[in-house]
């Protein structure tokens, strides 16, 4: 059975019937991937942009698929309540040239038992925990 090809967003509202795909992360980044829908079929994405978490997009069979990223271990730091921490925290993580999120409440770090290591060892608090990483790609490469 041929893939069925993402061709365009979805520009109405989010059909109630939306079918799910769960990607990883690093799929999301690519403009071009393959996957298997909730539903079984066989998915062909290839636009201009990369894919977002939450996106819907339209197949040329006339459905729509809602994208999910999957969790992932993550690593939770919380948002630093003293200038001494909140400075300790931007000196390392800038240092280190990670791919963070910020929310309101936490930093939200990719797991590596190396930089959960160093984490400890330099006084700064964290927590390991199943979450989506909403960041984007650390360096880009456009042409």
């Amino acid at each position: 059975m041929a893939a069925v090809l993402i061709d365009s967003k979805w520009d109405a509202e989010p059909a109630t019937d939306a079918v799910e795909v769960q990607l990883d992360r690093h799929a999301l980044y690519k403009r071009r991937w393959r996957a298997t829908a909730s539903n079984g079929v066989e998915l062909a994405y290839g636009l201009r942009t990369a894919a977002k978490h939450g996106d819907y997009f339209k197949g040329v069979d006339g459905s729509c698929y809602h994208i999910q990223q999957l969790a992932e271990e993550i690593i939770e730091v919380p948002m630093p309540q003293s200038l001494e921490m909140a400075a300790k925290v931007g000196w390392y993580l800038g240092n280190q040239h990670l791919a963070v999120e910020v929310r309101a409440d936490k930093i939200i770090l990719e797991y590596v038992h190396t930089l959960a290591k160093s984490l400890d060892r330099i006084g700064i608090p964290y927590q390991v925990t199943q979450g989506v990483f909403l960041c984007g790609m650390h360096s880009s490469h456009t042409h």
